[in-house]
């Protein structure tokens, strides 16, 4: 009964957003007062506990809420500068005559390369395929598909890095070693050979049916293992690995360039523009219109590569860990590292290049005004929602100073949902979490929430069954990056994008089946390579 009475929340809101076309912001308020409700009255958690670790999920969402927060600013900028329109215009003439070929180019290559270095291709390609003639669905929904392959190697391989952590601190080691990234990310790359096919497959069947994927099949498997495949290898090499992402579009780049050669496709083809394009040409030079976009990769690259920089502003006071109570951990914000700092930093260099008209910086502060709120709300309670799950059950503990101890694992939702699977699946426990991680990254948007949440309660259920448990852990990280087209923080940052807040419901009616679909191909993946993989 506690194990139904804990999906309440979740169901509710998928119900709320899919059947009665609610806003993700709202539902996700409903759903954060559900939990904190159950939590209560359900799982013996005090208020001030649920409060604190909502604070605690508040903080935590930051890298993300912040990120969403000023690229709408910056996109709202670039659009009111006309230096969108001019970008859009130079990418329309990308892949022009072949739909697939623009389609995987710009969503799945694009996408990757951007999500991989910080930025959100969420909120920056909606515009561009609105602009490019797709429909608003299509806007919202390709652009939140297209990087989700290899969202393991979002923001710098953000979640990897996170699970190398995570079981070094948990003691788990391979051969008294504590694992290293480029070997936990193999478990990952193992999955993308076929994942990353499937997506692409699935983005031209979702734009164009069977007929537009009849027509990209060639495009999309080029995209597919040339992206899955550069990751896999990366991951054996193990030099580089969180610029997989940046690396694997580079290389599915020029094969699809050599590919365009063949069949004799342009790579640019001017034909497509109009009267109106040309006039928009004349507007600015290209550089100056992308110049926002090429600070925010230079600034992520020397924040990141450039060793004592990276010290500075990752580790030591500009760390600025906040600790919530006694025992507490502490949430590292890093302000002037996290990419959300560049892009904000990048947009107001961007202006003293294009050097907008008098009177432009009231406008688009008015209209980023009426953008923000939705996606921001919605980015900030469910991550809430998923720190009141990862702390119920929770209480002070007087004998240790205060600090916050589990009271009883049965009555903790993360717990009883792993331990739940664990027992009902048995061998057969990696595909169930599979799709836990699905509805995890659905809750919180984040592929590397999920594997924080899930981690050390997948480590014991893994070892208890004797299966290989980097496995495990890595089948529910791959289905919440397969969430990403599902979950409402990235379908409403993306509308909102579009000034479209309220139809990522509609998308979301659309795009469930896929993801369904494709995390049942990852979960089957997972249960083969629990079986054959050994630590």
């Amino acid at each position: 009964m506690d194990l139904l009475i804990s999906f309440i929340p979740v169901v509710v809101m998928i119900v709320a957003i899919v059947g009665f076309k609610m806003r993700g912001d709202i539902a996700g308020c409903i759903g954060w007062v559900l939990t904190v409700i159950i939590a209560f009255a359900i799982f013996n958690t005090s208020l001030e506990v649920s409060l604190l670790a909502t604070l605690k999920g508040a903080l935590a969402s930051m890298a993300i809420t912040g990120m969403g927060f000023f690229a709408l600013l910056q996109i709202t900028f670039m659009q009111e500068t006309g230096a969108l329109a001019r970008a859009i215009v130079a990418i329309k003439t990308l892949a022009a005559s072949d739909k697939p070929t623009q389609i995987m180019l710009l969503n799945v290559v694009m996408g990757t390369g951007l999500v991989s270095v910080g930025a959100t291709p969420a909120i920056i390609l909606p515009p561009i395929m609105l602009g490019l003639g797709y429909s608003i669905g299509m806007s919202i929904a390709l652009p939140c598909i297209g990087y989700d392959s290899l969202c393991t190697f979002a923001m710098l391989a953000a979640p990897v890095v996170a699970l190398t952590d995570i079981l070094a601190g948990a003691g788990f080691t391979v051969n008294g070693a504590a694992p290293t990234v480029a070997y936990c990310a193999q478990y990952f790359t193992n999955y993308l050979p076929v994942i990353t096919p499937c997506i692409a497959f699935s983005m031209l069947f979702m734009c164009g049916g069977a007929k537009l994927l009849k027509e990209g099949i060639i495009p999309a498997l080029i995209t597919g293992f040339g992206m899955g495949g550069t990751a896999w290898v990366i991951s054996r090499i193990g030099f580089g690995v969180v610029l997989t992402g940046v690396m694997s579009a580079a290389v599915t780049f020029c094969i699809m360039f050599v590919y365009m050669k063949i069949r004799k496709i342009p790579l640019v083809d001017r034909s497509c523009l109009s009267e109106e394009d040309l006039e928009v040409e004349k507007t600015m030079p290209l550089w100056k219109a992308l110049s926002p976009w090429a600070l925010l990769i230079f600034f992520c690259v020397i924040t990141n590569f450039v060793g004592p920089l990276y010290d500075l502003l990752y580790k030591g006071p500009l760390e600025m860990r906040i600790i919530l109570w006694p025992g507490d951990s502490g949430q590292p914000m890093r302000v002037f590292w996290q990419a959300y700092f560049w892009v904000l930093v990048s947009t107001l260099l961007g202006s003293l290049i294009i050097k907008p008209k008098a009177g432009a910086w009231g406008t688009i502060l008015k209209k980023w005004n009426k953008r923000w709120l939705p996606p921001t709300l919605s980015s900030i309670v469910y991550f809430c929602i998923a720190y009141v799950m990862m702390f119920s059950a929770y209480a002070p503990d007087p004998a240790n100073g205060g600090a916050w101890a589990m009271v009883d694992p049965s009555k903790n939702i993360i717990s009883l949902w792993a331990n739940s699977a664990a027992a009902a699946f048995g061998w057969f426990y990696p595909i169930a979490n599979g799709f836990l991680g699905l509805l995890a990254g659905f809750v919180t948007g984040s592929e590397a929430s999920t594997v924080a949440l899930f981690a050390k309660y997948n480590l014991i259920s893994a070892e208890l069954l004797g299966l290989n448990p980097i496995v495990v852990i890595a089948s529910g990280g791959v289905a919440a990056g397969l969430a990403s087209v599902v979950t409402p923080v990235k379908l409403q940052q993306a509308a909102a994008s579009l000034d479209a807040v309220g139809e990522e419901g509609a998308v979301l009616r659309t795009v469930l089946p896929y993801a369904v679909v494709l995390v049942t191909v990852s979960v089957i993946l997972s249960q083969i390579f629990a079986v054959t993989i050994t630590v």
